[in-house]
């Protein structure tokens, strides 16, 4: 099933202004955990959805035979990317996730190129 998302107009004006600031976390879920850890992350994205300034966008890519799961996050500037790790909803999300992990590294990355639309 496809799914089309039309964004909204503060995304697309966000879009069209600097670049973003973009972090990447790659999650390895402890054994037997992948399912409860995507369905925990899914619940905080509905929860939060709309309601963090300066948040542009995310993605969460799987990988169930792996365990993996990688989240990209874009965002308006560094300081709102900050802002968003310090939000006590983001807090206690980690908090709740934290004993389905079992490795976890978040960067921040830059564009190096761009290629279509993912």
């Amino acid at each position: 099933m496809t799914t089309l998302t039309v964004p909204d107009l503060a995304t697309v004006a966000a879009a069209l202004s600097d670049p973003p600031v973009f972090s990447v976390s790659i999650i390895q879920t402890k054994p037997g955990k992948f399912d409860e850890f995507v369905a925990l992350q899914h619940a905080q994205f509905m929860r939060v959805r709309g309601q963090v300034p300066g948040v542009r966008g995310s993605r969460m890519l799987k990988s169930p035979a792996k365990g993996v799961v990688v989240l990209i996050s874009s965002f308006d500037t560094a300081q709102d990317a900050e802002r968003f790790r310090r939000d006590p909803r983001f807090l206690e999300h980690l908090q709740r996730v934290q004993p389905l992990i079992d490795i976890a590294e978040a960067m921040p990355v830059e564009l190096a190129y761009e290629v279509g639309l993912i």
